[in-house]
């Protein structure tokens, strides 16, 4: 028996399995990621001889200590407990703790059809309304201006990238470019949003409602930046309608969807703003931070969320600069003025 049904097994009195009919003969699959970034190895817990699982677990592959399984297990726990009955479209805890010296997290599985290129390619204004119903349904709060909150997600996050990665002298003036345009969010009063950091396949699931619904909840943010998770999305669903596959593949959809007076992607990030009452004008600015802090987050998972005091190696320096994200947050500054809701 593996770890994941050994724990199951031995504490399925106290975890209260029965109650959330999960049967007694358990089977499983395990999956491993394989995007650099992964530090887990993911199990799909399934009644024996059924197709569906029941559970999904996650296990660090070298046993440490996890930050962002922490993250995950505290933000399910409290988007679930921002609605009497809680979100059908997103797990529910199970479990988070350690057993024979490792990690386990624990979550119910959602089940349904994925969200996956084909699908978006046959109907990209179906899974585009499927995300904006889903990310405008999920709480958030009016804010007013909050230097703190703005320099906890926003300011650390870029001065310890600017610390620890080697940039070039292009590079330098990509983040002084970022910082001057992102300023004036730091007195802009944004809405705080519960902010999941990776809305796209293999996470997005169209539930037997027709609803979607989200896993893996290791980067959200509960008191996160607006129209990130949208602008993530939209990036996902112009790469899924074109099957782009590699770098240079990318830049074309991504241009396409945001760039130009033509930019599909536009209506729904308008829909967005007007639903969580925030103004056009802040549009640009968050969308340069979308594409800074998704490429300083790829590099904190690399380093279990910290990055070292040494510096980022030469070798993965080179990584990040040939990731597609890089290439979207240079394109994105190289060509501002394009942006379609400038026009």
């Amino acid at each position: 028996m593996n770890l994941v049904l050994d724990f199951l097994e031995a504490h399925r009195a106290r975890l209260k399995l029965n109650r959330s009919r999960v049967p007694e003969r358990l089977t499983s699959v395990m999956l491993t990621p394989r995007f650099r970034a992964s530090r887990h190895v993911v199990f799909l817990v399934l009644p024996a001889g059924k197709p569906y699982p029941v559970l999904v677990a996650k296990v660090p592959r070298l046993g440490e200590r996890s930050p962002s399984l922490a993250r995950e297990a505290a933000a399910i726990s409290a988007v679930q407990a921002m609605r009497p009955g809680g979100f059908d479209s997103i797990p529910q805890l199970v479990a988070f703790e350690e057993y024979r010296g490792y990690p386990i997290l624990v979550e119910t599985a959602l089940n349904g059809q994925p969200l996956d290129p084909p699908r978006v390619r046959h109907d990209l204004d179906g899974a585009c309304e499927l995300a904006l119903d889903w990310l405008t349904d999920l709480p958030f709060t009016p804010a007013a201006a909050e230097p703190e909150w703005f320099d906890r997600q926003i300011g650390e996050p870029l001065r310890a990238f600017a610390e620890a990665f080697p940039l070039n002298v292009a590079e330098e003036r990509l983040l002084i470019r970022t910082q001057e345009l992102i300023t004036p969010l730091q007195r802009a009063g944004l809405p705080r949003v519960v902010e999941h950091g990776d809305v796209s396949h293999p996470n997005l699931i169209v539930l037997h409602a027709q609803n979607l619904g989200v896993v893996d909840w290791e980067l959200a943010e509960m008191q996160g930046v607006p129209a990130c998770d949208m602008f993530f999305f939209l990036t996902y669903a112009a790469f899924a309608q074109n099957d782009a596959r590699t770098r240079r593949d990318f830049l074309t959809p991504f241009n396409e969807a945001f760039f130009g007076p033509n930019a599909w992607a536009v209506p729904y990030i308008e829909q967005y703003a007007r639903r969580l009452q925030f103004g056009a004008e802040h549009l640009t600015p968050l969308f340069v931070l979308c594409w800074a802090r998704y490429m300083i987050r790829l590099l904190l998972r690399l380093y279990n969320d910290r990055l070292p005091r040494g510096g980022v190696e030469p070798e993965t320096a080179a990584w990040l600069r040939d990731n597609r994200y890089y290439a979207l947050w240079q394109h994105t500054l190289d060509h501002l003025d394009e942006l379609g809701w400038a026009f």
